[in-house]
């Protein structure tokens, strides 16, 4: 029998693609079937919730835990489940007691509550599973979100991109002192030393927990929309649950393929260099949080980050590699990002041709003829 830790979870078979892709064709038909039948919208929106939760959550693994698996392959997944999931359990509670309910901190107060789904909302986690399988690091709140926020995706969109380039210019500077204060660490072959290394894996631990805080904070909303704004007590706890088994996914199967885009990334594989990109990008993150309520794709401030550092370092120490071969793939990244954005906005599109009612087509990217008059909202 095979172990868990014996699979190659980043390179699966044919037969493991087929059996993927097959259950995803079930999970299709399963909303298909239940939207065109009349099962009741609430109910099918906490399955788009679960499948969220877990194509979420798998996306975006790369940009907050992606680091801290690639180098802490040797630690058991249950400690990893059990500090990251307890914060993550710690968080919520905290939001779901201080905002009476809710549990998106903030991030649909621009965005109605939507009670009658359509199908391509209901669909949109589905994308993302599919998505993510193929390892392009898309937005997830533009592909998700995108659909129910109207108006708010040009704040989104023109908010996402700032933070690319704050990110860039951070990182730029950030690095620029790294690499003037320690040399010897960026320009040649470095190998830390046993204790040195040992010293910043701890660090790690709090440098993820940090980034796991802040992440929460901001993308949480992408799968809360999908419930009802006020949780009772036991929505809650099916809520978290729900989160908390997809979490286990990740890390039973060490950020399935879309881990790929950390793991060739070798010149960020020591703690040290690790925790310090996990530090900024989480500060940018808590910046972001404290700016501005409207929703942001944290996936594009990640790919900003990673880019004005390889650039930077390649710049002041004159070595091709690792750093020029990094930016390449970051590169390579920014393309499949940018591909899932197209994607994004053409189901947005879709969506607004075939729902014209709905609010994903409320927006001046698809303004609508003179005359049209919204639907009254719904109770």
């Amino acid at each position: 029998m095979i172990e868990p830790k014996d699979i190659d979870y980043q390179h699966p078979s044919l037969k493991d693609q087929v059996r993927f892709f097959l259950g995803t064709l079930l999970l299709v038909s399963l909303i298909c079937f239940g939207y065109w039948f009349g099962f009741p919208k609430y109910w099918l929106g906490w399955l788009s919730f679960a499948i969220a939760a877990f194509s979420v959550a798998g996306n975006d693994a790369v940009q907050t835990v992606g680091t801290f698996i690639e180098s802490k392959k040797s630690v058991h997944w249950f400690q990893k489940l059990t500090v990251l999931g307890s914060l993550l359990v710690i968080v919520h509670l905290f939001a779901w007691i201080s905002d009476h309910g809710e549990i998106h901190f903030q991030r649909l107060e621009n965005i109605p509550e939507t009670q009658n789904f359509n199908l391509i909302q209901l669909l949109a986690p589905v994308i993302l599973v599919v998505i993510t399988r193929l390892r392009a690091p898309v937005s997830t709140t533009f592909l998700v979100l995108g659909l129910f926020g109207g108006q708010t995706i040009e704040k989104m969109l023109t908010k996402s991109f700032f933070g690319y380039g704050l990110a860039f210019l951070i990182a730029i500077f950030v690095w620029a002192i790294l690499a003037k204060l320690d040399p010897h660490e960026y320009n040649e072959e470095h190998v830390p030393e046993p204790k040195a290394e040992l010293k910043w894996s701890r660090l790690q631990w709090l440098s993820t927990m940090y980034l796991w805080i802040a992440w929460l904070l901001q993308d949480t909303a992408n799968i809360a929309v999908f419930l009802p704004r006020k949780l009772s007590a036991l929505e809650f706890v099916s809520a978290i649950t729900v989160i908390l088994l997809a979490l286990l996914v990740i890390f039973r199967t060490n950020g399935g393929t879309i881990q790929e885009v950390v793991s060739e990334k070798s010149d960020i594989k020591w703690s040290k260099a690790a925790t310090i990109v996990d530090l900024v990008y989480g500060s940018i993150l808590f910046l972001f949080q404290y700016m501005s309520s409207v929703p942001m794709s944290t996936t594009w401030v990640f790919l900003g980050l990673l880019a004005g550092r390889e650039i930077i370092l390649n710049v002041l120490t004159y070595r091709d590699l690792p750093y020029l071969d990094t930016f390449r793939k970051v590169a390579k990244d920014v393309f499949l990002a940018t591909l899932g954005l197209l994607i994004s906005l053409f189901i947005f599109y879709l969506s607004s041709v075939l729902y014209p009612d709905s609010q994903s087509a409320h927006s001046a990217f698809f303004p609508r003829s003179e005359g049209y008059q919204l639907s009254p909202e719904r109770k």
